[in-house]
């Protein structure tokens, strides 16, 4: 491929994601609910005891952080940065007064029932952050919503323990608000209080940087790969390739007792590729694969082949397909994702890898 390719694929894609931004900034999310499957591709079909059901929800706000996370790599790019000033509006405009964040707003039936949480907190605040827009003030909140063991929990909600810090108090606010809502949510939804996922652990890190707070999550880290835990280490991310994607980006910062994880975590995604170039399932995972082994110093490691898949599999109107990006429960009969999300990662991939292919050899730019 040439380096115009690229250009035209990820300008392309840019067009789509822009077109499918809500007026207000933020995106739609499509929710899979199914029967007897798990939840991967976002179609609905009915074949018997199978069954999956789509909808679309506008009120979600998490899928502008993590499009917001992935085109910050573009940032310099003038469709790239149009979106993400959106992003950073509808941020703003559905931050707490806190400074945290909640996966619902709006007019949804659980935005006052869902509580706020580290994992969209942490991406929302540095995607802020890096755009230069005012970062919220929660630093001291994130580091009042953790165990004994260090690790951080992923909901900011009512536990059995005291704590000084008034803004923790303050959050919860529409829990005391909503009192029989609130025993309803946490006795049929399948998050618990006292969750503590990886994956939200390890975006903590990203957000919050390496030091004595975040110790516990790096030992947490190490233990997962080590232990193969890929899987079960997360409610909501429970796919091997998302706990690599997101592993990386500290991975990518240095931490030193992280490197072990490299060389592992590399050959456990190149043992996932396939021969038309494809890594795991669908372009969505062969994108976090390809970042993936970027973040950690493998760009070499990358077949051509994987970035010509990337390339044949776009859609005529610059999309790639919609695929899962995180599950509503361990069971994976309820996902989230969308075609914009999707295009988001497959876009962050093809720069990455354009920016390696032109530090290699600036006549890239000719080719």
């Amino acid at each position: 491929m040439s380096l115009s390719e690229l250009d035209f694929s990820i300008e392309k894609g840019l067009l789509f994601i822009e077109n499918r931004q809500l007026s207000n900034g933020g995106f739609p999310c499509l929710l899979a609910q199914t029967v007897n499957c798990i939840a991967e591709d976002l179609l609905e079909f009915d074949d018997g005891v199978k069954k999956s059901k789509v909808t679309q929800e506008d009120d979600t706000i998490f899928p502008a952080s993590l499009i917001g996370l992935s085109l910050l790599h573009l940032k310099d790019n003038s469709g790239a940065r149009k979106i993400l000033d959106q992003v950073a509006s509808f941020l703003l405009q559905n931050k707490s007064h806190y400074g945290m964040w909640r996966h619902y707003r709006g007019a949804h039936q659980l935005a006052t029932l869902i509580p706020n949480d580290l994992d969209n907190s942490s991406l929302a605040s540095f995607v802020l952050r890096e755009l230069g827009f005012p970062a919220p003030d929660n630093y001291n909140l994130f580091n009042s919503n953790h165990s004994k063991n260090g690790l951080f929990y992923t909901w900011v909600t009512l536990r059995p323990q005291w704590d000084s810090n008034i803004k923790y108090w303050m959050s919860l606010w529409e829990e005391f608000r909503h009192p029989i809502g609130q025993y309803y949510f946490w006795k049929l939804m399948s998050c618990e209080k006292r969750d503590i996922d990886a994956v939200v652990n390890s975006n903590v890190l990203f957000y919050l940087g390496e030091g004595d707070h975040t110790e516990s999550v790096v030992d947490l880290m190490v233990q997962v790969i080590q232990e193969g835990r890929e899987e079960t280490c997360d409610k909501w991310y429970s796919r091997a390739i998302m706990i690599y994607y997101f592993f990386s980006k500290n991975i990518q910062k240095g931490i030193p007792k992280l490197e072990p994880l490299k060389e592992i975590i590399k050959n456990r995604i190149s043992a996932e590729f396939k021969s038309n170039g494809q890594f795991f399932k669908s372009a969505l995972e062969t994108a976090m694969a390809v970042s993936a082994l970027i973040n950690m110093g493998y760009p070499q490691d990358i077949p051509k082949k994987s970035i010509q898949y990337l390339l044949n599999s776009q859609n005529p109107e610059g999309s790639w397909d919609k695929w899962v990006i995180y599950y509503g429960e361990p069971t994976k009969t309820s996902g989230f994702g969308d075609d914009a999300i999707s295009t988001s990662f497959v876009l962050e991939a093809l720069h990455k890898y354009k920016m390696y292919q032109l530090s290699l050899s600036p006549e890239f730019v000719n080719s």
